[in-house]
């Protein structure tokens, strides 16, 4: 096993989460998928798990990174590139039943149809709604009789990017989009050929929420990535150790997986990054003695670039007086390992919020408490009989800490 922190991993460095791969293939067979999480859980290494499973059945797989996409058209030149290369591999019956209907797809749109009358104007094409030239382009590759499987990786920061580049009609596009997802797309002919599993580091079930259009991701079996179990987790560091030729102890491998607190692949493989390091560093030196030190060291500046999205991602999917609410909450939070009680952290919200009754601090308090855990940052912990709010990974509360610390 390769010492990979940051890229996503395939092959034999896919590691613990085989399971995971099968139950995502079985809930394809009937239902799309929507696969939710923060960055460097995993998400993007399983997808392509998934993706190289359905290939082995025969099955066609693509993946669309949608991230930069401003507006409806990029979203359709990103599908249009990847579909291309496939297309043209087709059998010579598939291209003649396709023919020359599959053009530059975007040349064709002309506007944002929003409601009624309404609409976005997006470009001097001959028809009048994106929608009708997306759905025309999955009508044409069902058309080829082979089974699809169509990853779209961020789609929650493209309808973000529709909503902040379009503040007039950004939310009513967002559900123009979801709409044509949930209704338009199942209403094709052979919808059953085209299975869609989408993901995202910033929370579509938070975008719905706020906006008031959760029904627009029903149709989508939610998923999420568990961190490893303490055994996997240390099976995992074995392996690494094995690897590089280390030599860890049992002790050693649990003590890692202590300080990372929640043992999600990315985390264990950064922390087994500097670990190694700091080893060959000090050979004379235990192992033991090093591990807190290669836990600090991920936080510092200039190694702690991934934790900086964790604050981003509070700015990208709140609107700013929440976002500051969220991080008042966090900072507090961050205090201790253990976490702030409940009641502090609803204290914090009321005086933020002088102007408003206790009844509607006390909303937003709990509002915000359940994007918080839904989104990973931290977990309720009841054990001493009261219930306190508790980063779920340990170097992202030494981060935040030192980030709010003069």
């Amino acid at each position: 096993m390769d010492n990979i922190a940051g890229s996503p991993v395939e092959g034999e460095n896919f590691y613990g989460r085989e399971k995971v791969v099968s139950h995502l293939r079985e809930i394809l067979a009937n239902d799309d998928i929507l696969l939710l999480g923060p960055r460097r859980i995993g998400k993007t290494s399983t997808a392509r798990a998934v993706m190289a499973a359905v290939r082995n059945e025969g099955w066609r797989a693509i993946e669309i990174n949608v991230a930069a996409c401003r507006n409806e058209r990029d979203f359709l030149d990103k599908l249009e590139s990847k579909l291309a290369p496939e297309l043209a591999t087709f059998s010579e019956k598939a291209k003649s039943a396709i023919g020359d209907a599959f053009g530059k797809v975007s040349g064709r749109i002309k506007s944002v149809k929003i409601a009624g009358a309404v609409s976005v104007e997006l470009g001097n094409g001959e028809v009048e709604d994106w929608t009708k030239v997306a759905s025309d382009v999955l009508h044409l590759i069902v058309q080829a009789d082979e089974r699809w499987l169509i990853y779209v990786d961020e789609l929650p920061i493209m309808l973000f990017n529709f909503i902040r580049d379009d503040p007039q009609y950004g939310v009513q596009r967002v559900r123009r989009f979801l709409d044509w997802f949930r209704n338009d797309v199942r209403a094709l002919p052979d919808v059953r050929k085209v299975r869609w599993l989408v993901s995202g580091s910033v929370g579509l079930d938070t975008l719905v929420q706020e906006h008031g259009m959760a029904d627009t991701i029903n149709s989508m079996r939610h998923q999420g990535l568990a961190a490893y179990s303490d055994e996997v987790a240390v099976a995992m560091l074995g392996e690494l150790a094995t690897s590089y030729q280390i030599k860890l102890s049992n002790e050693d491998t649990r003590h890692i997986v202590a300080a990372v607190q929640w043992p999600q692949p990315y985390y264990l493989q950064m922390a087994f990054h500097h670990l190694r390091a700091l080893m060959s560093e000090h050979p004379d030196d235990s192992p033991a003695s090093l591990i807190e030190q290669a836990i600090d060291i991920m936080v510092q500046p200039g190694a702690d670039n991934e934790f900086h999205h964790w604050e981003m991602r509070l700015t990208i999917q709140l609107c700013k007086a929440d976002a500051n609410h969220a991080l008042a909450m966090l900072n507090l939070a961050a205090q201790v390992p253990a976490g702030a009680r409940a009641e502090n952290l609803l204290d914090i919200v009321q005086e933020r919020m002088s102007c408003v009754t206790p009844d509607e601090a006390k909303r937003t308090f709990i509002r915000l408490r359940d994007i918080l855990l839904r989104d990973a940052y931290w977990w309720a912990e009841e054990t001493s009989g009261v219930k306190r709010y508790r980063f779920r990974l340990e170097p992202l509360r030494r981060w935040w800490l030192r980030r709010d610390t003069l």
